[in-house]
């Protein structure tokens, strides 16, 4: 924080930084990848009872289809709904597949509301730990989310954990359908983020491993993409992006699907396109060894090619910045002291960092 004096006579004013404008950099450098990580594994690890020991199913597996879900499906939907409420979220459970919704109501402009998504749900039965698909992408809402929710808003911003995803987007439809269209809401824009974690390819390993934005072909949708695209570049220049980016996303699979088909902005984020991964980019892809102490992210395996940590932190820090950027990031109001005779300090709420 930086400290500027200005002396008039007898009165002294000390404005801090924070009272000149917040620092949308500020925002971006309170991402944490060490927190991200803990999040990432926590996901990935239900289903084995560590984080509520009646959730303990033997094997790591959170598939959503069947009734409540899994356990471990369980497991994911009250860890994130405790992460959510420890941050002070508005947070409910809704509608029929249980997609994880936590809110961060807008000060001034509320009806606007801008969404960070990702499914906690994995493929199928059996052993599914899903720590790229979709650990990685969940624990990126919930990063998301522990960083914004430090700071207010113009708009609204949701924070949703989608469930059955891997059953053809079923809790982002009725999410979609239910809440958003039911209720004619004001979508200004989702970010759906989908496996962002391990960008480097099993199937050729001369493949720059790089940041894919998959969104429909219409001037909306690609304006919104190409709004994180440009905001990245500026905040987030680490963050390798394909040079083709944002590009036309035919197959649509992922959780942005259900917005897009009913004219919400929206655009995906993912380490390749779907058909690079059902190509073989990704090894480990809807297998028991996607996960951190697995297959997916061991250096001895075939190719060598292990989870990139600091990659999806960059994919989180430029999600936060478009957001903080396009729902409007409220500077704290400062406030006046008088500390004796002839001085006057103006001390701005929070200290940014």
């Amino acid at each position: 924080m930086y400290i500027r004096v200005i002396s008039f006579a007898s009165v002294v004013l000390v404005l801090t930084g924070s009272a000149f404008g917040l620092s949308i950099q500020g925002v971006v450098g309170s991402v944490s990848q060490s927190q991200y990580q803990t999040y990432q594994q926590a996901i990935e690890d239900s289903g084995l009872g560590l984080y509520d020991s009646q959730y303990d199913q033997g094997y790591r597996n959170r598939d959503g289809w069947a009734g409540d879900g899994s356990l471990g499906n369980q497991e994911a939907r009250a860890y994130l709904t405790d992460q959510f409420t420890n941050m002070g979220l508005n947070v409910t459970i809704q509608g029929q597949y249980k997609n994880v919704v936590a809110e961060l109501t807008g000060t001034t402009n509320p009806g606007q509301i801008y969404i960070i998504g990702g499914h906690y749900d994995t493929y199928l039965d059996g052993e599914r730990p899903g720590g790229d698909d979709n650990a990685s992408g969940t624990a990126g809402v919930l990063e998301a989310a522990r960083v914004l929710s430090q700071y207010s808003f113009d708009s609204t911003i949701r924070f949703i954990g989608f469930n059955a995803e891997e059953d053809v987007m079923l809790g982002s439809g009725d999410y979609v359908d239910n809440v958003a269209v039911a209720n004619s809401q004001n979508i200004a824009g989702m970010i759906d983020l989908d496996m962002i974690l391990r960008p480097e390819f099993d199937n050729n390993l001369d493949e720059l491993a790089d940041l894919d934005v998959g969104t429909a072909d219409t001037e909306l949708f690609m304006n919104w993409a190409n709004t994180f695209v440009s905001t990245a570049q500026l905040y987030v220049p680490s963050l390798v992006i394909d040079s083709g980016q944002p590009y036309i996303d035919a197959s649509l699979a992922s959780d942005h699907r259900p917005f897009i088909n009913a004219g919400y902005p929206a655009f995906l984020l993912i380490e390749n396109k779907a058909n690079e991964i059902w190509g073989g980019s990704n090894a480990y892809y809807h297998t028991a060894e996607d996960a951190s102490d697995a297959l997916a992210n061991d250096p001895f395996n075939p190719t060598g090619i292990t989870y990139d940590y600091g990659f999806a932190a960059d994919v989180v820090r430029a999600t936060v910045a478009t957001i903080a950027l396009e729902a409007g990031v409220i500077p704290e109001p400062a406030t006046l002291l008088i500390v004796g005779f002839g001085a006057v300090i103006l001390r701005a709420k929070r200290q940014m960092h």
